[in-house]
């Protein structure tokens, strides 16, 4: 367990570097959504399309691993509705926010630094799923189900609309090239590849720092019961819905297995606070995300204590 506790401590300690070098006044609040941009346009699409690319495609587009953490999401995401919208009478876009919230990982930030010290390269190519699934289904299943429960027509075009603006993301795009240049057998000349990997490199510390620099303005106050229901949702009951997905459908590569359970033991992403901006849930979303992210590092480890003794995890641990 120490030794867990030891492998988790760097991650969370950039987080609160991130944090304190914000709330001193050495960084710019303001600085932080360049570098969140920088990690989201250039280093974290650098380090996907490497890894996707570094690789047999049969290997990287693991269709098991999405299976499993599809299913184990998406049947998180309608039980986190139903509880709002049934029994605890909220709004439709409350509820769906919910699901989102129950569901989002940070894969990509927390995610990738937290796999990739126990499973290396295959990591990123698990990020990249995770990511896909997030983009190409979660999202679009929360806010259909919104509009379908709210009575608002349009939910069939605003799904299309959304489809067709993930594919222009730079996180797909770079999934997409990797799997193409990885099909054609295309080498990268060494100095571009080096460069792509230094780039790629760079992504989890930046990440980490910007999380926790993003925290200094987050307010905690009211709707505990709310932001309670999606903190134990989120961390919790998905870690545990995924696991239960993985040993439904029939087996696949251990690693991918356990990493897919870790990617949904990650607090939920901080796009929920975007999303939530924009559809008017920022008081349900903004506070949620500050409390689970705080409390991941009891949870995320306690995560990895389970799998070390389910025998999930290396050995050397």
């Amino acid at each position: 367990m120490f030794q867990l506790f030891l492998l988790t401590l760097p991650i969370f300690m950039l987080i609160a570097i991130g944090y304190f070098a914000v709330r001193a006044g050495w960084v710019s609040e303001s600085a932080l959504p360049s570098l969140g941009s920088y990690v989201i346009k250039l280093a974290l699409p650098a380090l996907l399309f490497q890894s996707m690319a570094s690789r047999p495609v049969e290997e990287s587009l693991n269709l098991d691993y999405i299976r499993a953490y599809a299913l184990g999401s998406v049947v998180l995401l309608l039980a986190a509705f139903a509880l709002s919208a049934k029994l605890r009478k909220a709004s439709c876009w409350e509820s769906a926010f919910q699901g989102l919230g129950a569901t989002l990982a940070n894969s990509a930030f927390i995610g990738l630094a937290v796999a990739g010290e126990l499973f290396g390269s295959a990591a990123a190519v698990a990020v990249a799923l995770t990511m896909l699934v997030d983009l190409l289904i979660l999202i679009p299943l929360g806010l259909v189900l919104a509009e379908l429960c709210s009575g608002q027509g349009g939910a069939g075009k605003r799904a299309l609309e959304l489809f067709k603006r993930t594919l222009t993301n730079p996180l797909v795009l770079a999934i997409l090239a990797g799997l193409l240049v990885a099909g054609l057998e295309v080498r990268l000349p060494d100095a571009l590849d080096q460069a792509v990997g230094m780039l790629g490199r760079s992504a989890a510390a930046v990440a980490l720092f910007v999380i926790g620099g993003s925290l200094v303005s987050s307010s905690v106050k009211g709707r505990m019961a709310d932001i309670g229901q999606m903190t134990v949702f989120k961390l919790l009951l998905h870690p545990a819905a995924v696991a239960l997905a993985v040993w439904v459908l029939p087996g696949f590569d251990p690693a991918m297995q356990t990493i897919a359970i870790l990617m949904a033991a990650m607090p939920m992403a901080s796009v929920i606070s975007l999303l939530g901006e924009r559809y008017g849930q920022a008081a349900l979303c903004a506070p949620a995300l500050v409390v689970a992210t705080g409390l991941s590092f009891i949870t995320v480890n306690l995560v990895l204590w389970l799998l070390g003794l389910a025998g999930r995890l290396p050995m050397s641990l």
